[in-house]
């Protein structure tokens, strides 16, 4: 008892001093490491760089209470029913499709219905099938049977084989036409390879052959039977003769593998020569050779591995799972042409004066084919986007004034609430007027911010002031929106920011490694605000810009407690 406590006394030691002498080690390897750090004042940039964008948004000048018709764009427009400045009521049509698309599009839609409905059958069918099949693993195993003695034949009666080396897509046949009754006959030894080529003829050709195989001597061992009416072209691919086969390299004997490929019908009876007949001689008997059992039909079982029958059976029901997505989309879709079918009329929703009003689908493509090169209008700026009302088909005016509508940005909205005044400057003609925010929609217009500097992974939202003076605007012109200068805003001055890959992120908190008052590494925790085109992050907090140094902070060497020495040189993407 006392030895094994020594022993174990022992065994503690040592580790204990094998670990503080790999801690000693790893100290003294760490005290002769030396990293660059960079003055803060080198890379910071102060937030007032960043603020002169940051009140100004591009709007347009809408109708405040009106109803705006887009038509579909895979419908035609057959009948319009009212006319520029006419005063309509709710519930009056304002246009009419032609219906004869509508029902070609249900039609179609329910076809694609029907097509996955039966690809989705055939996949089914042909997962139970894969389901169903043995792996090679299973197949019996063959026993090879006791043959009778054969009478030896002279040597002088045995005729050499001409074997070739590969099978080929033009190789030419010892005989035989390709028909199940005449397959082509083939001569190969153990080591000929078939190749996928020859695999693809019988495949593309649907003929048949026979591949004997013979030794160095000549005598035949087996014979390959491959139908091209069960050869797959996609899963085609060289193989060698013996593939399937065991062959005693010492008595000769031929057995099945069963871990083996079977690419065909194996057979070990040896063929029957075409030899003219000769008399018969009565005084020699007749030795008949036995005839060898044939290795049965298993059809497609045995013919793939557990593994690979497992990787088929997964891609189908893949397929599967594919296909009844795509069912589901294309029965919605059906659900929705279906709801969509009406009357083909479009009616007005409220009472108002129709503003703007389209043309039928023929008209407008009677007027676009007789319009002359001199008689298009002037070129417009083809960066500027079309306002809802440019796309609008028709307009119908009801009560309300007239309001301005702009994209502000998700982290602007806490300073934008109702009742916010807004200054509004037509680009046309210069006028100028206050609005009044009455609303922001509450469905994002799009997911990244460009105006109203904030972080452009915010979405953008669409906002509605109301113009306190009209009578200088026209409704789609476009107008710059200013936000007056809060604040906030002023404040943002007390930040700056860095090139976002000196700033680490751990755990949801944020921290720079920055020199000491020692020269040594320190890990300094920093608050964060926004983020700018994933470049530059926003820090609010924990820095001197003034004194403090620091590091690239990624690395194998850049760890607490090591040696620093000042560099001005500020790493970039482009060169770290």
């Amino acid at each position: 008892m006392k030895k094994a406590i020594i022993a174990l006394l022992c065994l503690a030691l040592i580790a204990g001093g094998g670990y503080f002498g790999y801690r000693q080690y790893e100290k003294s390897r760490d005290e002769k490491k030396i990293v660059d750090v960079v003055p803060v004042s080198m890379m910071a940039q102060s937030a007032d760089m960043f603020m002169y964008t940051g009140n100004d948004s591009w709007g347009y000048i809408s109708a405040a209470n009106a109803q705006k018709i887009y038509v579909d764009t895979k419908k035609l427009v057959q009948t319009v029913c009212v006319e520029q400045g006419q005063e309509v009521k709710k519930g009056d049509t304002i246009l009419e499709y032609d219906m004869t698309v509508v029902e070609l599009e249900l039609t179609q839609k329910e076809n694609q219905v029907h097509v996955i409905e039966q690809d989705i059958k055939m996949a089914q069918k042909t997962l139970a099938h894969l389901r169903e099949l043995r792996p090679s693993e299973e197949m019996p195993v063959q026993t090879e049977p006791e043959l009778p003695e054969l009478p030896e034949e002279p040597e002088e009666t045995l005729q050499p084989v001409v074997t070739v080396p590969e099978l080929t897509g033009a190789m030419q046949p010892v005989s035989g036409t390709g028909a199940a009754e005449d397959p082509l006959v083939f001569n190969c030894n153990p080591q000929t390879v078939v190749r996928k080529a020859f695999m693809a003829a019988l495949a593309g050709t649907k003929r048949s052959a026979v591949l004997r195989v013979y030794d160095a001597d000549s005598m035949f061992l087996y014979q390959w039977t491959i139908s091209g009416d069960t050869v797959k072209i996609a899963e085609a691919a060289d193989w060698i003769v013996t593939d399937g086969v065991n062959i005693d390299p010492e008595t000769g004997g031929i057995s099945i593998n069963p871990d083996g490929v079977l690419h065909g019908q194996l057979s070990f009876s040896a063929p029957t020569p075409d030899l003219p007949e000769e008399p018969e001689e009565p005084e020699e008997p007749v030795v008949t050779e036995p005839v060898m059992p044939e290795v049965p039909d298993y059809g497609e079982n045995y013919m793939y591995s557990r593994k690979d029958l497992q990787q088929q059976i997964t891609a189908q029901e893949n397929q599967i799972k594919t296909l009844e997505l795509n069912l589901k989309s294309a029965k919605l879709a059906l659900e929705t042409a279906k709801k969509q079918k009406s009357d083909g009329k479009v009616v007005a929703t409220i009472d108002g004066i129709v503003k703007k009003i389209g043309k039928t689908s023929d008209e407008a493509n009677e007027e676009e084919a007789q319009q002359q090169p001199d008689e298009m209008q002037p070129e417009e700026d083809p960066f500027a986007e079309p306002s809802e009302d440019d796309n609008a088909f028709a307009i119908i005016e009801g009560k309300g004034g007239v309001e301005v509508v702009c994209e502000v940005p998700e982290l602007s909205l806490a300073k934008l609430p109702v009742g916010t005044i807004l200054n509004v400057q037509s680009y046309q003609n210069g006028a100028f007027t206050e609005a009044e925010v009455v609303s922001v929609e509450d469905e994002p217009s799009a997911y990244s911010a460009d105006p109203w500097q904030a972080n452009p992974n915010s979405s953008m939202y669409k906002l509605h002031a109301k113009l306190k003076d009209s009578s200088e605007f026209v409704i789609g012109n476009g107008v710059s929106v200013t936000l007056p200068q809060t604040q906030d805003d002023s404040a943002k001055s007390k930040s700056v920011y860095l090139p976002i890959h000196y700033v680490r992120q751990e755990a949801g908190d944020y921290y720079i490694m920055k020199a000491d008052e020692n020269d040594r590494l320190v890990k300094q925790y920093v608050s964060v605000g926004q983020i700018l085109w994933g470049y530059y992050i926003e820090v609010t907090g924990g820095l001197d810009v003034k004194n403090d140094r620091i590091c690239f902070p990624f690395g194998t060497d850049v760890k607490e407690g090591v040696k620093t020495q000042e560099s001005t040189e500020v790493l970039y993407p482009s060169n770290y």
